[in-house]
């Protein structure tokens, strides 16, 4: 400085500088902080988020996934992938009972203008029945899925667990902080881990055990976390890496507030990218067959 005080860089640098609030956001806008130029941008996509889980959740109501945890992972997708998720639920991942139910009630709402006499109705008593025998005999004879769809929806159901571990984790400990080794991201990031690996597994042992309510539950458990525990820790490490970024790259180390749109946007882009980091490790775990596509 020319008269011997210190720069506004520099006074950013003083723990406790008094002139410190008041030059805070001159230097962190040295740094770009995307977060708090586009707060609209982060709200936009947070409350998209919300709109799209819920959207799905009401279509949920009425046409429910026939393996039933897939209800909740559908939903937790929404939340983080907001219209994208709301597009891979209607493309790929919604019954297709349910579509042709609804295009076959719209077929006979335009076909039957008037009932006429007792014998169309006793003709229209049989052939209902076998109408649905048939969509379940060919949907029985359906092939199966594409890889690609199948490592999706197998990396989406890996993904909830983290979802929804990383929003209970981040509200708990928005009421009871923990440290490890004097640094709050380092203790809030062990916690979600933790919480991931809990939840991630209890989301596989609910979808093997759907599919196979004989086998003992010790075996399940140990096949969900044989399955989940390399996918699990992808995501999250994926997850990681994007706050890294958010955090010292892009708002000068500081954390945000949990209560910000901000924060939550941020999440999801994290979430976004641990999809991305767990979605090779999911489709190498199906081929090597130690865990089964969805």
């Amino acid at each position: 400085s020319r008269r011997g005080r210190p720069t506004k860089r520099a006074v950013c640098n003083i723990p406790g500088h008094p002139q410190s609030e008041r030059y805070i956001n001159c230097c962190i806008g040295d740094k770009l902080v995307l977060m708090q130029q586009f707060p609209d941008i982060a709200e936009i996509f947070v409350v998209g988020g919300i709109a799209s889980a819920a959207v799905i959740a009401a279509d949920l109501r009425t046409c429910r996934q026939p393996m039933r945890i897939m209800n909740s992972v559908w939903i937790l997708t929404g939340l983080w992938a907001g219209f994208f998720g709301l597009w891979a639920y209607y493309a790929f991942g919604r019954v297709k009972r349910c579509t042709l139910d609804e295009k076959e009630r719209r077929t006979e709402g335009t076909a039957s203008g008037g009932k006429n006499g007792g014998n169309a109705g006793a003709g229209g008593m049989d052939m209902p029945g076998m109408d649905m025998h048939g969509m379940r005999m060919e949907q029985m004879a359906m092939p199966a899925r594409p890889r690609w769809q199948s490592a999706v929806l197998s990396t989406l159901h890996c993904g909830a667990g983290c979802t929804l571990a990383d929003l209970v984790g981040e509200w708990f400990l928005f009421f009871v902080p923990v440290a490890i080794g004097g640094s709050m991201i380092a203790g809030s990031w062990v916690f979600d881990y933790i919480l991931a690996l809990v939840f991630g597994i209890g989301f596989q042992y609910a979808a093997i055990r759907g599919m196979e309510p004989k086998t003992p539950r010790g075996e399940i458990v140990r096949r969900a976390a044989k399955a989940d525990i390399l996918s699990l820790t992808a995501w999250q490490a994926g997850m990681y890496g994007w706050m890294a970024v958010a955090i010292f790259a892009l708002n000068g180390g500081a954390t945000l507030p949990r209560t910000s749109f901000q924060f939550w946007f941020m999440m999801q882009i994290a979430m976004a990218c641990g999809f991305l980091a767990a979605l090779p490790v999911n489709a190498g775990l199906i081929r090597a067959g130690i865990k089964k596509g969805m």
